[in-house]
């Protein structure tokens, strides 16, 4: 083996590690930020990371990901783990509030949500969610637990618009 193989070979060995690390700083930023423990500050470092493309291992994952459900799904190159789920999906429903997607079996969604609910304790459906269900229509759960700080806990299946799916995830208010 020549010097510049066996260096290259060293060189290529040391930033192997450092892709690892980068690859879990997002996805344990992603974490932290869908279990609502970033600060404002923090999330909005991170969202402007997102809209400069600077997150390379977090990018929009397109509509095959999520078929005919309306979530915007974005895609972790590492799994993230969030509320006692694991996934590498997320859905950014806005700038301030992102929650970790995952698909399960139709008709096991509500069980699913509820499990994730009574996991995190402390929830409550959404105040207008019986006038969203009698007005239009909408099937589904939408539970929050409002945390310090403008943050809320969302755990939300909306069988309306996008069956086979469970969310759970952070709003975060008033972002600056």
């Amino acid at each position: 083996m020549s010097i510049k193989t066996t260096t290259l070979c060293a060189l290529l060995g040391l930033l192997a590690p450092a892709a690892a690390i980068a690859q879990d700083s997002t996805a344990s930023t992603l974490s932290r930020l869908l279990e609502c423990k970033l600060t404002a500050a923090e999330v909005a470092a991170f969202t402007d990371r997102i809209n400069a493309e600077d997150v390379q291992d977090f990018a929009h994952a397109g509509s095959d990901a999520s078929g005919d459900a309306a979530l915007s799904l974005w895609k972790s190159d590492a799994p993230v783990t969030a509320w006692g789920e694991t996934s590498d999906l997320v859905h950014l429903s806005s700038t301030t509030e992102m929650l970790l997607a995952f698909k399960v079996t139709p008709g096991q969604e509500l069980a699913r949500g509820k499990a994730i609910v009574d996991r995190i304790g402390g929830m409550a459906p959404r105040p207008d969610q019986a006038a969203m269900e009698a007005t239009y229509g909408w099937k589904g759960m939408d539970f929050r637990k409002p945390l310090s700080d403008n943050r809320n806990v969302r755990v939300l299946v909306d069988l309306s618009y996008s069956p086979g799916w469970v969310t759970v995830g952070c709003a975060y208010g008033d972002i600056q």
